[in-house]
């Protein structure tokens, strides 16, 4: 959540000196009355409420004062309500609504807040929880499409399968890649309490993302059949794919809302509603995918169609959800004119492209070793799709904690918290490490028992298993790999993240895999220890980079110039 509230949904707090120096006493707070707060005076968040309504907080705008509190409390600059008694802290509580956002506003002016380990630990583990649940769910509409065609036939396994990853590498990593400048612009923008931008670059991006689909849409209805025919010479496989690729872009504009409308969220702190939307739309396309798969006798491609709707029903659900929590409304831009939307594209492209580089270097790295993995037989083969498979499932955990520092850093960066900024990164490491260990733990002490819930084949089992040993090292580095990558998104130096990412799978990683499973015939151990390898060299540079040789000031600098635009 984050950690400036802005007073135009709280009404003038009560005056200070003219030095701003001094703090209102605890007899000030505890008899200051609740309800002589004017209403709402921004008239930018206006008509967000009713005119005749008493001044009401919201749930969630409620924990952000309570953070707020939290955070003067340690500090020292509010008395503390752990020696009141219940009376005294409702009235304590009720006076801060009035007095709170003018104490903050006053203290990070005179950079006297300093946030702790503890604080940060916990923000991150609140935040990082739904959105674990999030990327869990949102995985799984691809995988019940296999499931459900896996059943049919191998033909139609095999096609659905290459038209996913297809999908995947030109355009679902893409666009996710894209979306995350968000994490940046709207992050840092809520942050610095320029609320009304945050909607302005929402819209924007998705209007560059969109954008950027069309010539991928072109790709798939005009050319897909040519670019798959030269690499496969099943043509009925091809022509499986092919159609599904078509009807699934149907639903991509709905899936580039949704990728824009939880950042939307998620830079109020609120991480939740992804999770909440997801909770329905899966079981809601395992349904849809068996009716229009057996009922309606829709074969194979009825799983493309109901991807396609789900795309389109994820959306709906966010909508839904700020359509009953007025309290989002505020990061609305109010008399948004189109000449506005077409503005500015070039702070967004800035941080947009690296974001897809970091994304898609990634993402044709991990499939290069597949076809490397190939040429060592089929045995291998399925070794590396367990293997992997298990890999994408454990790196949802750090991720989440990555996305969830993104969003914190750019927070505290935008109210020029820079102290609070960098140990914030410091938590968030400490975090993947953790979640690092866990994994890696995991996984060595129950290998067997998880490569054998992908597989009954005894072969691939042990084959895999010899692996095993280098995966726990991955995911310890994995982890780290994350999360710093998160807190450069936080800090906008995206371009670095991808510079590296180029630098440590293809200069670094992947040649060394080559080396060490062809020259030295390591197999498929030397072919994951090179990707480690790769993956060492990414967290080692991007902790450098973030904790030893950034300028913390020119970022705070570069936040203030993106969120001067409103």
């Amino acid at each position: 959540s984050n950690v400036q509230e802005s007073q135009q949904t709280q009404g003038p707090g009560p005056d200070h000196d003219d030095d701003g120096d001094d703090v209102l006493s605890s007899e000030q707070m505890l008899f200051m009355p609740s309800e002589s707060t004017p209403l709402v005076s921004s008239t930018d968040s206006a008509s967000v409420y009713s005119s005749t309504a008493k001044l009401v907080i919201s749930k969630h705008d409620q924990t952000l004062l309570e953070e707020e509190e939290e955070l003067l409390e340690q500090n020292h600059l509010i008395p503390s309500t752990s020696t009141d008694n219940n009376s005294r802290s409702k009235h304590h509580r009720s006076a801060s609504v009035n007095s709170v956002p003018e104490i903050w506003e006053s203290a990070i002016d005179k950079n006297k807040i300093h946030t702790s380990y503890y604080i940060e630990h916990k923000n991150l583990i609140e935040s990082s929880l739904p959105l674990m649940l999030t990327f869990i769910l949102q995985n799984s509409l691809t995988l019940t499409a296999i499931f459900i065609v896996g059943h049919i036939g191998t033909l139609e396994l095999a096609g659905i399968t290459l038209g996913t990853m297809t999908a995947n590498i030109t355009g679902l990593a893409a666009l996710q890649g894209l979306a995350t400048c968000l994490d940046t612009l709207c992050s840092q923008a809520y942050g610095a309490d320029k609320f009304q931008l945050v909607g302005l670059q929402v819209v924007r991006c998705f209007t560059f993302a969109v954008s950027c689909f069309i010539p991928i849409a072109v790709l798939w209805w005009v050319f897909s059949y040519d670019i798959l025919t030269m690499f496969i010479e099943d043509k009925a496989l091809i022509a499986i794919a092919v159609r599904y690729l078509k009807v699934v872009s149907f639903g991509m504009p709905g899936f580039i809302l949704f990728e824009v409308s939880k950042r939307y969220l998620q830079c109020q702190g609120i991480f939740h509603a992804s999770s909440i939307v997801l909770m329905i739309c899966a079981p809601l396309n395992l349904v849809i995918s068996y009716f229009l798969v057996y009922v309606c006798a829709f074969g194979y491609i009825g799983t493309a169609y109901a991807i396609a709707l789900n795309y389109w029903m994820m959306p709906l659900g966010i909508l839904i959800f700020v359509l009953r929590h007025p309290e989002t409304w505020k990061c609305w831009p109010s008399n948004l004119k189109l000449k506005q939307v077409f503005q500015n594209w070039n702070r967004l492209i800035e941080l947009a492209l690296p974001g897809i580089i970091m994304v898609e270097v990634e993402f044709l790295a991990f499939e290069i070793t597949t076809i490397m993995a190939s040429s060592l037989g089929t045995t291998a083969l399925a070794a590396q799709s367990v293997l992997s498979s298990i890999c994408s499932l454990a790196y949802q955990l750090p991720f989440s904690i990555s996305i969830a520092t993104s969003t914190r850093v750019a927070n505290l960066i935008g109210a020029s918290l820079k102290d609070s900024s960098l140990v914030s990164c410091k938590s968030s490491m400490f975090l993947g490490l953790i979640i690092g260990l866990i994994n890696a733990f995991t996984l060595v002490a129950f290998s067997e028992q998880i490569t054998s819930i992908f597989t009954n084949d005894s072969e691939i089992i042990n084959l895999a298993l010899k692996v095993v040993p280098v995966i726990g090292y991955m995911e310890i580095i994995d982890s780290l790999n994350a999360c710093s990558a998160g807190c450069l998104r936080g800090q906008g130096l995206q371009a670095y993240g991808g510079y590296i990412n180029i630098f440590a799978f293809y200069i670094v990683g992947l040649p060394f895999a080559y080396y060490l499973t062809f020259v030295i015939n390591m197999g498929l151990t030397g072919l994951w220890l090179g990707i480690t390898v790769g993956l060492t060299s990414i967290a080692v540079l991007q902790s450098l980079l973030v904790f030893w040789y950034c300028d913390w000031d020119n970022i705070i600098e570069q936040a203030k110039d993106r969120n001067n635009e409103v």
